[in-house]
């Protein structure tokens, strides 16, 4: 017979998967991850205002079918998105939607990059404070 883990005890999981855990209910300090972490990868629909969510996945790609503003309605402060941003045939993105926190993404050297003419632009966004900062890391054909 097996012991269940309580909420006030300290267990060791070895080889378990924890579905769905709530953060900070409790509180998980100081976890020790061995090998190496897989993300979450998740394709985003192509949309007029397509939704950048963390819980699809920590590296999302988007294919764009025509220029568009995005928004992150469901971006928490601390969390992170490495976006590859495929242009099609020259489509640019608008970073003013307020859900990015104020008028908008707040880049890295003030101005929100430029995307490829070929291949994948790379964007990191971050929320801190409630306000979205981006930078793009480059591009890759």
């Amino acid at each position: 017979s097996t012991a269940a883990a309580t909420k006030t005890g300290s267990e060791t999981l070895t080889n378990k998967t924890l579905t769905s855990p709530t953060i900070n209910t409790p509180t998980i300090t100081t976890p020790t991850l061995t090998g190496t972490p897989i993300e979450d990868v998740y394709t985003i629909t192509d949309g007029a205002a397509f939704e950048i969510d963390p819980a699809n996945g920590s590296v999302q790609i988007i294919v764009l079918g025509a220029s568009r503003t995005p928004k992150a309605t469901n971006m928490q402060n601390g969390q992170t998105v490495v976006l590859m941003v495929d242009d099609g045939t020259a489509y640019a993105l608008t970073w003013t939607d307020g859900t990015f926190g104020g008028t908008g993404v707040k880049w890295a050297g003030g101005a929100s990059p430029t995307l490829g003419p070929v291949g994948y632009t790379w964007i990191t966004l971050t929320k801190v404070g409630g306000q979205v900062y981006g930078f793009s890391s480059g591009n890759t054909a």
